[in-house]
């Protein structure tokens, strides 16, 4: 078996089951991807539960009064950030399948003291939300959790307004980087790792689905070290990489990377 052959309602169900009792990071992955000013803005809950792959904010050029959806809130600590550059004109559409993340992120907007965050439930594959509703989509390592991408950049399309903007970051694998042992790892689809499209591939699929100048600002390697910050990821899977990847390899299993397009 292999990702191709994994149904979307499996991936959906291993997603729910990884993501929904996942520990606290003790901070280890924020401090990595977020400045000391911008940790100084988010409550010490949303810093323990970040499980992004970049800081795609830096590249996302936020405007106050914008209209923003965070697809994969998460435990809030980008839907809080965004919130604070929108201002009180603005607002931020947290979307998460998961009442146990929506949770966590609307406890986080609370502490932060914060009223203009709307924490939604639905999947990214069919966002609850009306065509060009949207000034900006931000997205920080939750589209290559789904089976179904160009459903999922789609539907981004369709809720972002005319001359609207996309700005995600995401893991990218090269086709055949990995042994497939690895990648029908249930942790290695919750950690992004088996899901992930190559580079061209996500740049092939966002032009599919009718964005322009589309550009890839950021691209960081992830190595196996890095990978194991990620409670996600088993020490299992972790114990299987370092046995079946080669050593010249650890340092660089995927990349981090951050696109920005936008609609015509």
């Amino acid at each position: 078996m292999n990702r191709d052959l994994m149904y979307a309602a499996e991936v959906k169900a291993l997603v729910r089951d990884a993501y929904r009792d996942v520990p606290a990071t003790t901070e280890v992955v924020a401090r990595k991807l977020y400045g000391a000013d911008e940790l100084a803005q988010v409550p010490q809950a949303a810093i323990d539960r970040a499980l992004g792959v970049a800081n795609h904010l830096s590249f996302a050029d936020i405007e106050p009064g914008d209209t923003v959806l965070d697809i994969g809130c998460g435990g809030g600590i980008d839907s809080v950030l965004a919130a604070r550059r929108t201002g009180p004109d603005g607002r931020v559409i947290a979307l998460d399948f998961l009442p146990e993340m929506l949770d966590r992120t609307r406890a986080a907007v609370e502490s932060a003291g914060l009223a203009n965050v709307e924490p939604l439930e639905g999947e990214m594959e069919a966002i609850p939300l009306p065509d060009d509703s949207v000034d900006l989509v931000i997205s920080n390592g939750v589209i290559n959790l789904s089976a179904r991408k160009a459903r999922v950049l789609a539907e981004c399309a369709r809720v972002l307004r005319p001359h609207a903007r996309l700005c995600v970051s995401d893991l990218t694998v090269e086709q055949d980087d990995l042994p497939s042992e690895i990648l029908t790892q249930p942790a290695a689809w919750a950690g992004c790792i088996a899901g992930a499209l190559a580079e061209s591939d996500f740049v092939h699929r966002l032009a599919k689905a009718g964005f322009v100048d589309i550009d890839v600002v950021y691209r960081e390697p992830l190595g196996i070290d890095d990978c194991a910050l990620y409670p996600l990821f088993s020490s299992d899977v972790i114990e299987l990489m370092r046995r079946l990847i080669p050593a010249d390899r650890h340092g660089r299993v995927a990349v981090a990377i951050v696109v920005c397009a936008r609609l015509p």
